[in-house]
């Protein structure tokens, strides 16, 4: 099945949660326009799971921890695990893109497997966060697997699987003779604190959020919170902050049938208006307009 959606179903932590029934074939099939989502990105979240994406049409910059990198149509990349990543539309033109996001056990098997310590494990150890495809002739077997993978979730015919798991086995082979290359990253403090701030956000979203509650939750003080997130999210806190509660927002009108102002409250707004207001201000729409937008396109 492959999933077409304007959010990402993320917990407290901004990590991305697997879709019901996706638990016994731990893989999500993604196919989008990244201007459908609030603000016309993606916003930074992370998965304990791999992730290899392909970009159909347009221009896309990618955000991997701090760097960001550009992708245009027909190009892809590799986002390892545990990598806060973000995408964001470059321009008005679509940015149709398709993914895969998925349990590397997939491929490896079982732990301590042949497949699993001497092929997948070092690809998820080396702390190569991203490694970009630009479509040339040396990445052709990362695109042409693709294919062949999107192709078999798209029909789901028998044993479809087994499809999958191959071209993914061959992809996986591809990276780990690619990464052989790059050097060893080590995640950052920074990141590390940033990580901890989107989480308690997250657990605190309903309130009142100061700077000071919100960089003690990193235990570092409010010019440092301030700094980084300068130069993750390139906002203030107070930024970020809103535009969260307008994507949780976004969840609510589309998944629950519940009030408007009932939404508004849960995701910290005390006005109703106010949060129409902000919400328009973000994605063009009032969030009525929106849920009648989503459920017309269903």
């Amino acid at each position: 099945m492959i999933l077409n959606r304007n959010y990402l179903h993320t917990n407290a932590q901004r990590r991305e949660l697997p879709e019901q029934g996706m638990e016994m074939f731990d893989l999500t099939a993604n196919e989008a326009e990244i201007h459908q989502f609030p603000g016309s990105c993606i916003s930074l979240h992370w998965h304990s799971e791999l992730e290899i994406f392909v970009l159909l049409e347009g221009d896309v910059e990618v955000q991997i921890g701090e760097k960001r990198f550009r992708l245009t149509a027909g190009e892809g990349c590799f986002i390892n695990i545990e990598i806060l990543h973000s995408y964001y539309a470059v321009g008005d033109e679509p940015c149709h893109f398709r993914s895969f996001v998925f349990d590397a056990a997939i491929v490896s098997g079982m732990p301590g497997s042949v497949f699993d310590i001497k092929y997948v494990r070092p690809l998820l150890n080396k702390n190569v966060p991203f490694i970009q495809m630009n479509g040339v002739k040396k990445d052709k077997i990362y695109f042409e697997q693709f294919d062949i993978a999107f192709k078999a979730a798209q029909n789901e015919g028998h044993g479809y699987e087994f499809v999958i798991r191959e071209a993914l086995t061959h992809i996986l082979l591809f990276l780990s003779e690619r990464c052989k290359s790059y050097d060893i990253q080590s995640v950052s403090v920074q990141e590390i604190r940033l990580k901890q701030m989107l989480e308690w956000i997250n657990k605190n979203i309903e309130k009142n959020i100061s700077l000071p509650e919100l960089a003690k939750s990193a235990n570092i003080s409010a010019r440092e919170c301030q700094r980084i997130f300068k130069k993750y999210l390139q906002c203030r806190p107070v930024a970020y902050i809103q535009k969260q509660r307008i994507l949780i927002a976004v969840q609510y009108l589309t998944m629950t049938d519940d009030p408007i102002t009932d939404i508004a409250l849960k995701c910290g707004f005390s006005s109703p208006s106010y949060f129409t207001s902000q919400f328009k201000n973000i994605t063009g729409e009032t969030p009525t307009e929106y849920r009648n937008t989503y459920y017309g396109k269903q």
